[in-house]
């Protein structure tokens, strides 16, 4: 009874904040994970102000305001630690608002008036095709392969376009709702950084597991995240800075739109920046531009897909020991169960089930 009556008490205590946070399972996520990955960087932070707090106690009786100054000392850490996590995300966001602003309305524009057409093939893209179909009418095998694979290039490119199109016409219409959607954010990554501890303590009870074997688990977590870090957002953000070098050299006015765009598939396993570089390079092969689009198709080929394959499997490789396919196969399965936070969400899961059958090992070698 001694043992049973602590485990019930922290589950009505984490069945408490599961019934006030149930409606914001993505943001308890995404807030827990980035606490996951932060939470050296505040420790660090407290490990200052403690030196700093003993050298004001060592000179308390000469300093008439020593108890103020450990007052304020007290809560710089969280002070400190809240303006970084606010400037990592409201710097990269003023600089894109910066760059992409004057240039959203007229791609905004031009995705618009694709979608209201369906997303169909402009008409001075149809003459060539009508060539190009009339000679192939004497192989009639690779008519039908050609074919089938343009109808399903169209499918994906018109799922695609939809998705940005729904995603950018949320976060633009629902203001109030992504700023709420910050603020708790925000709020819930420095409480779980606060009480990281505690949280810790409360798993432990509930699930009656020692904590050394959970912060094996939590270090698991953190390594997975920093590799879904550099090799999924780091990647992404180098393969939309090279896709925006390729569509200004190309000439499209809006290149730093196309670009972001780029940045937003780029996570895509597979296709990636493929579904923005390559219409926009048959845009310019049907427009007469043909150099420059046989020059963005090598460029998007050569610089942009090399770095995916280049760089991605080294940075989840190193964080997460696993087979690239299966890394990619979890990426897909996230994707597919948990929508955009899948891309998260299916490295760490995976992160977890191998520390999981390694701890199953550890247990039964020891036994």
């Amino acid at each position: 009874m001694t043992d049973l009556l602590p485990r019930v008490v922290c589950m009505l205590a984490a069945l408490a904040w599961g019934l006030l946070l149930w409606r914001h399972p993505t943001c308890i996520f995404t807030a827990a994970c980035l606490a996951c990955l932060a939470l050296p960087l505040y420790r660090k932070l407290r490990g200052k102000c403690r030196l700093r707090r003993k050298d004001i106690l060592g000179r308390a009786r000469q300093a008439p305001l020593a108890g103020l100054r450990l007052l304020l000392l007290r809560h710089t850490p969280v002070y400190a630690y809240t303006l970084l996590l606010l400037a990592a995300m409201l710097a990269p966001l003023a600089a894109l608002a910066l760059l992409v602003a004057p240039q959203a309305s007229s791609g905004m524009a031009r995705l618009r008036e694709l979608q209201a057409n369906h997303f169909q093939i402009p008409p001075e893209w149809l003459a060539p095709l009508q060539q190009w179909q009339s000679s192939l009418a004497e192989y009639p095998r690779l008519e039908k392969t050609i074919n089938d694979f343009f109808r399903n290039l169209d499918a994906l490119l018109n799922d695609a376009a939809n998705m940005l199109l729904s995603w950018s016409f949320d976060l633009l219409g629902g203001t109030m709702t992504v700023l709420w959607t910050l603020f708790l954010f925000i709020t819930l990554t420095v409480l779980f950084t606060l009480y990281s501890r505690l949280i810790r303590v409360i798993a432990g009870r509930i699930f009656a597991l020692p904590q050394p074997l959970l912060r094996r688990f939590v270090g698991a977590i953190r390594r997975a995240l920093r590799a879904v870090m550099l090799g999924i957002a780091l990647v992404a953000l180098i393969q939309g800075f090279l896709c925006g070098i390729g569509f200004a050299v190309a000439g499209f006015k809006n290149a730093a739109f196309w670009a972001t765009l780029a940045t937003l598939t780029a996570p895509i396993p597979i296709v990636g920046t493929a579904l923005i570089w390559l219409p926009l390079s048959l845009s310019l092969w049907f427009t007469g531009r043909t150099v420059a689009a046989a020059g963005l198709v090598i460029w998007g080929i050569l610089a942009v897909s090399m770095v995916d394959n280049l760089l991605r499997p080294l940075f989840l490789r190193h964080g997460i020991k696993a087979p690239f396919l299966v890394l990619i196969t979890a990426i897909l399965c996230g994707l597919n169960a948990f929508g955009a936070a899948g891309l998260i969400a299916g490295p760490v899961l995976l992160a977890f089930a191998m520390q999981a059958v390694e701890e199953s090992n550890r247990f039964y070698f020891h036994k």
